[in-house]
């Protein structure tokens, strides 16, 4: 039932955008679409101010850039590949110690 597809619109900066996802995945994109009007509204009150020539697609492109760096930091946080090697190594080890 979770993965059944169903048609999510979402208001974005003013603008709406249809998307069509899983059902299970609604709650996630309605939080993202709520967590990226609150970043582009934090930008809007901190450069564009009265003399600011920034338009809605400059604070949409600032929130997309800090997003992306936030995940591909986050990314290298998550890597696991070292201690997957080291567990293989000690399982190994302890192979061949209980062969002997």
């Amino acid at each position: 039932m979770g993965d059944e597809k169903f048609l999510l619109t979402l208001e974005i900066a003013g603008r709406k955008y249809p998307l069509k996802i899983k059902r299970s995945d609604e709650q996630a994109f309605r939080d993202a679409a709520k967590k990226i009007n609150n970043k582009i509204n934090q930008y809007r009150v901190v450069y564009g101010g009265e003399n600011s020539s920034m338009t809605t697609q400059d604070f949409v492109v600032m929130t997309a850039i800090q997003a992306l760096a936030e995940n591909f930091s986050l990314g290298d946080k998550n890597n696991t590949k070292p201690f997957e090697d080291k567990i293989d190594s000690l399982i190994s080890e302890l192979d061949d110690y209980l062969k002997k």
